[in-house]
């Protein structure tokens, strides 16, 4: 339990060198490196000159013609790559461009009505282009806000959990070894029972520290889908480690031949997806039957089904399967927490992939996942 745990300082360490992999090379105050302060100088400058551009256009187009300060409104839309409320500048400087133009037209009689009808149309135009442009900055500003907010939010109640499950772990190591210790010491002939209690609180701390470590998972599974390292992960090589380590414990029946090669993904999370199947495949099944595990290539997608021939889900309880802490009614008298399929299942949305269960009452249950070959 404890050795095995990593510390809670490791953990924030190593999440804090991924956060510091996935962000930009630089970005200091000031440098206008960031979305909506990184270009807005040269932005502006490519505005200014396409409308220059455009007024140029403008003077020398007969006056009879469509009004070419339509076009102001189009260029006022690249004001969304600039700084907060931009578009209202540019807007301004459009609309006078459009009024100069018109000074500025080859002399005549008298100009047409449609010459001025189409210049007040173009500039409302320009306004309306610009509104739209700063709303949604603002309402790009306001999601990125929220989510800086829940992200710090959710890291720094994992860095909490993570601490926490730390000093639990390390308390539980030092009670377990203590009740071993006690049992050793203990005579051949206990005739108080001691050697049974301390047996039992052994296994009340073995049962403790599962439920700590499915809390921290399911607390690390809800930040999966923000950012994981992904490599090329051999999934058939998983499965057949964990296959192996569950010799002596029950019988698997394996095919695993057809799965591809390499899946893109993590392999801590499809090993834990793995594991946590194949572990509710034994809990839920008689001791004396076989697990089934079939792995294939199927439609661009890696394959695998879990079957076992246990007491199977009641058909109105599926959906409710990988709701955190939800457990089928009939699942009474088998330890667990809830947590282990929705765990599963919030991974397998991190990989873009999906799960299926076909299950009857005393017969038993399929479970299949499917996850992307390629990115």
């Amino acid at each position: 339990m404890g050795p095995g745990r990593a510390t809670a300082a490791t953990r924030v360490s190593q999440q804090q060198d991924m956060d510091r992999a996935s962000q930009p090379i630089s970005e200091t105050p000031g440098s206008l490196t960031a979305r909506g302060k990184l270009i807005p100088f040269g932005v502006l400058v490519l505005v200014a000159a396409l409308m220059a551009g455009v007024f140029v256009f403008d003077i020398l187009t007969p006056p009879d013609d469509v009004s070419i300060c339509f076009i102001y409104a189009v260029v006022i839309s690249l004001a969304i790559f600039s700084f907060h409320r931009a578009a209202y500048l540019c807007a301004a400087l459009g609309t006078s461009l459009s009024v100069l133009g018109g000074f500025f037209q080859p002399p005549h009689d008298s100009l047409p009505l449609v010459f001025f009808t189409n210049r007040a149309i173009a500039i409302v135009a320009q306004w309306l282009v610009a509104l739209l442009v700063t709303s949604r900055q603002e309402a790009e500003a306001k999601m990125r806000s929220e989510y800086e907010a829940e992200r710090a939010k959710s890291e720094t109640s994992q860095r909490f959990i993570d601490m926490l499950t730390h000093e639990i772990g390390t308390s539980l190591t030092l009670i377990d070894g203590q009740a071993y210790r006690l049992r050793k010491l203990l005579p051949a002939t206990d005739k108080d029972g001691t050697a049974e209690r301390a047996e039992k609180i052994r296994e009340a701390v073995k049962h403790i520290d599962t439920v700590v470590r499915q809390v921290q998972a399911a607390s690390e599974a809800d930040q999966a889908t923000d950012r994981f390292e992904q490599e090329e992960v051999n999934l058939a090589a998983l499965v057949g480690d964990l296959i192996v380590q569950l010799k002596g414990e029950r019988e698997v029946k394996a095919d695993i031949a057809g799965l591809p090669p390499v899946v893109p993904g993590n392999a801590g999370m499809l090993q834990q997806i793995v594991a946590n199947l194949l572990s509710n495949a034994i809990k839920y099944s008689p001791h004396d039957t076989a697990i089934s595990v079939w792995g294939r290539s199927d439609a661009g997608c890696a394959v695998l089904s879990i079957t076992d021939r246990g007491r199977g889900i009641p058909p109105a309880e599926k959906s409710s399967l990988f709701e955190p802490y939800y457990r089928a009614t009939n699942s009474r008298g088998v330890p667990g927490t809830g947590i282990g399929l929705y765990v599963v299942r919030r991974y397998l949305d991190a990989h873009r992939g999906a799960i299926g269960i076909e299950s009857d009452l005393d017969v038993g249950t399929t479970v299949t996942v499917r996850l992307p070959i390629e990115n």
